[in-house]
């Protein structure tokens, strides 16, 4: 038999020919994103360390390419986490519900994708990390997210109380997206307010979305190809199923700690991120119990590798949220390396590879040795995390080094010692990225390659010993749906209403007032917007936290510092240094060499890793340099 039967089959992919169709068209979709996705962020990362790549063309510049790539592999993810869902739902619940709606949706999402995609390469991103498509786009994708929703409601509908651990994740998730991105069209509040939003949008995605997505496609995976019915509930499923959500639900804060937000918002990231590792031990746990003693009996070894890996991959990126999370590390962690190596495990590691494993089975498994893909995959991915961890820690200690000794700040000429340290290690995750990049190029190569190979029948059901009062719990439908909103409702007054409406540093400060006030038609507005619209805060901070590293970099940063932006330009990297108090850093600050600066960087600072900006008119550079006079 092959890899396409389960041997309880509450379904069969032949039985839901539909289900199935429909699940390969949105596959093929996504691969087509994926591989634009990773172009664009293989150039991203050799930009880092060859900042004249491409220089002189306004969409091709770093602050503009990083963010399209992460839009694009979005929609990869999306597709292709959505195409996986509706072969497992079907296969499970028998038939796939409102199909049309399904291809409705595929449709809504890529034109969604591609113009957010197109707004943000043509300068028209809103400089808020998590929602950096103009709001329109955003508007579009939502409607394909809804309609998507909707199919797989009517489908895990079919099966109601009976859905299993599989069919709450795959049920779940859609619903989940579709609410976070709901968040995502309010108009955006002035101020630190605003960052809280996206943070909260950016969360729900990843957690709400993306990782309980994926588990789901684990669970379908795994307890087909090792015989057990994907709709049976054991022990830990509920307990692995609930805190998930709940978990990575209320993680907005992870990206804000340190920063102007109430001390107490982050309080509340750093006490989940502890306990996210409650979920991961959970659902490690339940499925090493499901696949106990029946490992080397699974003849689909293909489907079972790349499920290991986006296992591992969850692992590994809850350490790293960790990380970012835990304020002690944080300080090291925090706008370095270390978030681009989460971004990369949740979606190279953990997302992609649950798909490639549900994909896999659909196409019949195979019991060889690894493919090319596979090969490519891992160790591209290996080679970019190792690189982007390591560099981590290495550029964060150099961070701390100089105001710890009191030999440097890390602002002007001393920032040539981050820039020392990171190039060895940004060439690392550059090498690697293009080896994921050629793995998924062999990967669209062999798509449609079906196997024929006879798979031995998988061995039968395991029987647990585990002594648990009373029978597993079924999740009712009722139960099912009031979790999903009380969840979502929970995180939504935790980590974006109460944290918006707190009163704490609210009023604008004389800072904000004397300096960081844009009226509109000033060179000023023109040079922030311009600041916006080339992605700037992709290496550029604007927040001083009240922490050891930024001694030397001006005066904390204060929520009353933003009270008349919108949006405040946190950052998201400090790949340059942070320019929230540069106009004022005499010595370096000069409107003449600034200008300069922008127009052809190495010819002032041979060191220099920003991009050239000559594309720019002299009105332009300009009012850029007059936006740069206001950071005091």
């Amino acid at each position: 038999m092959t890899a396409e039967t389960a041997s309880n089959e509450p379904g069969h992919a032949d039985d839901t020919v539909e289900g199935t169709g429909i699940a390969r068209t949105h596959l093929i979709a996504a691969v087509v994103f994926l591989l634009l996705g990773l172009v664009v962020a293989t150039i991203a990362a050799f930009q880092l360390v060859l900042p004249d790549l491409l220089s002189g063309l306004a969409p091709a510049t770093y602050g503009r390419v990083a963010p399209a790539s992460r839009t694009l592999l979005g929609g990869w993810l999306v597709l292709g986490l959505l195409g996986g869902s509706y072969f497992a739902m079907g296969t499970i619940t028998g038939s796939l519900k409102r199909s049309s709606v399904a291809m409705a949706s595929l449709a809504v999402i890529v034109i969604g994708t591609l113009a957010a995609t197109a707004g943000i390469l043509l300068g028209l991103g809103t400089g808020l990390s998590g929602l950096d498509a103009p709001i329109w786009a955003r508007g579009i994708s939502f409607v394909g997210y809804l309609l998507a929703a909707v199919s797989m409601t009517a489908t895990a509908r079919a099966s109601k109380d009976r859905l299993g651990t599989t069919g709450w994740y795959l049920t779940a998730a859609p619903l989940w997206l579709t609410l976070s991105a709901l968040v995502g069209l309010l108009p955006a509040p002035d101020g630190v307010a605003g960052n809280i939003q996206a943070s909260f949008v950016d969360a729900g995605y990843v957690g709400l979305f993306v990782l309980t997505a994926s588990v789901g496609l684990l669970y379908f995976v795994l307890s087909s190809i090792s015989g057990t019915d994907p709709t049976d509930v054991r022990p830990l499923s509920t307990l692995g199923f609930w805190s998930l959500a709940l978990v990575w639900a209320n993680m907005g804060a992870v990206s804000l700690i340190y920063s102007p937000a109430p001390d107490w918002y982050e309080t509340v990231s750093i006490a989940f991120a502890i306990a996210s590792l409650i979920p991961l031990l959970t659902i490690a746990g339940d499925l090493a119990l499901m696949l106990r003693g029946r490992l080397v009996d699974i003849a689909d070894r293909a489907s079972l590798r790349y499920a290991i890996i986006a296992g591992l991959s969850m692992a590994t990126l809850t350490v790293v949220n960790l990380l970012l999370a835990w304020r002690a590390t944080s300080a090291i962690a925090q706008f370095s390396m270390a978030v681009s190596a989460f971004d990369l495990l949740v979606v190279v590691g953990a997302a992609s590879c649950a798909i490639f494993s549900v994909h896999s089975f659909m196409k019949g498994g195979a019991s060889g040795r690894p493919s090319v893909h596979f090969v490519l995959t891992a160790l591209g991915l290996i080679v970019v995390a190792g690189g982007l961890v390591t560099g981590a820690v290495v550029v964060g200690f150099s961070w701390a080094a100089g105001p710890a000794s009191q030999a440097y700040a890390n602002v002007g000429p001393a920032w040539k010692v981050t820039a020392d340290s990171s190039t060895p290690f940004l060439w690392i995750a550059a090498a690697g990225l293009a080896v994921v990049t050629l793995g998924q190029l062999v990967y669209a190569a062999t798509f449609s390659r079906s196997s024929d190979e006879e798979l031995a029948e998988p061995p039968a059901p395991p029987v647990f010993d585990l002594e648990f009062e009373g029978p597993p719990r079924y999740a009712t439908w009722g139960r099912l749906m009031g979790g999903v909103a009380l969840v979502w409702l929970f995180a939504l007054l935790m980590t974006a209403v109460l944290p918006i409406l707190d009163p704490i540093d609210g009023d604008a400060t004389i800072l904000a007032d004397t300096f960081r006030t844009y009226e509109e038609g000033t060179e000023a507005f023109t040079g922030r917007n311009l600041y916006i619209s080339e992605g700037c805060i992709e290496c550029h901070t604007q927040q001083v936290r009240p922490i050891g590293t930024d001694v030397g970099l001006g005066t904390v940063s204060l929520a009353g510092d933003y009270a008349n932006e919108s949006p405040a330009l946190l950052g998201v990297h400090r790949f340059g240094p942070d320019l929230m108090h540069f106009a004022s850093s005499g010595e370096f600050f000069d409107k003449v060499i600034v200008s300069a600066h922008l127009t052809d960087p190495r010819s002032v600072v041979p060191w220099s890793t920003m991009p050239s900006y000559s594309y720019l008119s002299d009105d332009d550079i300009t009012a850029l340099v007059a936006y740069i006079e206001t950071l005091r």
